[in-house]
């Protein structure tokens, strides 16, 4: 079978007009056509019915059974494609949160280095969120994530590093900052700084809104930590943010939460569970459990 044949197949679904989907791939519409009747023959079915008068498509019960394993393989080529080209290449590709990097990478650079990682180590920084969609993806091999509850998917492999609390960061010269600890619920007339989207905290800041039945007053978004820290320093905004968080550069005072139900940031370490293991790969999974 021509997995070519496969892939128009697919987009024929997808868009139901053969010269689109010819355009699409830049081939004559023959093609398409050559293509879907090699697949009715392999399969001994019907995968399409054309109505010339109407101008319709309409796939058949067949051709969705088809399409549901159609897309699961090309997927599964697409991503053997992209390992196989990171293994020519001699590269490891890694995914790291911004806070998680700026907290752990720096501990274990020098292992990374000492086991002859380091040189061959491309890091790829975004929110959890995004990184946990690029394992899927094959665009990365592994990547240490955040998350407010331990991760299960089917597809991947979690081990679990740390759980750290999240805490209020506050400017030290706003009135807060004489506590040491505080509740939510007395934040409600508080103007906070936050992250815009695709980061854990949004989850768990989300969580402790609703459980405390009020909706925070957020000021300014930005998904540059640094930025947000600086406001704080201003006394702008207060902060909602892991505990893993440095504020050495900053006037900054941490505060803990006392809700009892508060979430936790879970940092795991994470790849696909059916992906073959290179020993370079194995290697840089060792060194992060064994150093984190």
């Amino acid at each position: 079978m021509n997995t070519k044949d496969l892939a128009y197949f697919t987009c024929l679904v997808e868009i139901k007009n053969f010269s689109k989907v010819a355009e699409h791939f830049k081939v004559q519409q023959p093609t398409i056509t050559t293509a879907i009747k090699r697949l009715e023959k392999e399969f001994s079915t019907t995968l399409f019915i054309r109505d010339r008068k109407h101008n319709t498509l309409e796939i058949t019960t067949s051709g969705q059974q088809l399409f549901q394993r159609s897309q699961i393989i090309l997927n599964e080529l697409t991503l053997a494609q992209k390992e196989i080209d990171r293994i020519n290449r001699e590269q490891l590709v890694l995914g790291l949160p911004p806070i998680i990097e700026n907290h752990y990478f720096s501990k274990i650079c020098q292992k990374l280095a000492d086991a002859q990682i380091l040189n061959r180590l491309t890091t790829v920084e975004a929110g959890s969120v995004s990184l946990t969609q690029a394992i899927h993806e094959g665009t990365i091999d592994l990547s240490l994530l955040g998350s407010i509850n331990p991760i299960n998917d089917d597809d991947l492999i979690a081990s679990e590093i740390e759980r750290q609390p999240f805490c209020i960061y506050v400017s030290n010269k706003h009135p807060l900052a004489k506590y040491d600890q505080i509740r939510f619920k007395t934040l409600v007339n508080e103007n906070f700084v936050f992250f815009k989207q695709n980061f854990i905290h949004n989850q768990a800041f989300t969580q402790l809104s609703h459980q405390n039945n009020f909706h925070p007053k957020i000021i300014f978004k930005s998904n540059d930590l640094n930025m947000l820290m600086k406001l704080i320093n201003q006394n702008l905004g207060i902060g909602f943010f892991t505990r893993i968080v440095n504020t050495d550069a900053y006037d900054i005072k941490k505060l803990n939460l006392l809700d009892a139900n508060a979430p936790q940031f879970i940092t795991s370490l994470v790849y696909r569970r059916h992906q073959f293991l290179t020993p370079s790969q194995i290697q840089l999974i060792n060194v992060l459990k064994n150093n984190l």
